[in-house]
């Protein structure tokens, strides 16, 4: 039942990180393409990379508890 649960919250958090990162896609704005392009993509994989390593950082110790071991 456990990994159940487990696996249903690894579920809902992709879902999240994937809507997050098409909603991130689709509303980048610049007013010239070849301009800025590279500034933009790191700032968007920070933004996205900062969730992520929370969220693992989170799992961890939650799969430890669970598992007992």
């Amino acid at each position: 039942m456990r990994i159940v649960i487990l696996g249903m919250c690894a579920l809902v958090a992709a879902g999240v990180f994937a809507a997050m990162f098409l909603s991130i896609w689709c509303h980048r704005r610049t007013c010239d393409p070849t301009q800025r392009i590279s500034q933009r993509a790191v700032s968007e994989v920070v933004w996205m990379l900062i969730p992520c390593l929370m969220m693992i950082a989170a799992v961890i110790p939650a799969v430890i508890a669970i598992t007992g071991d």
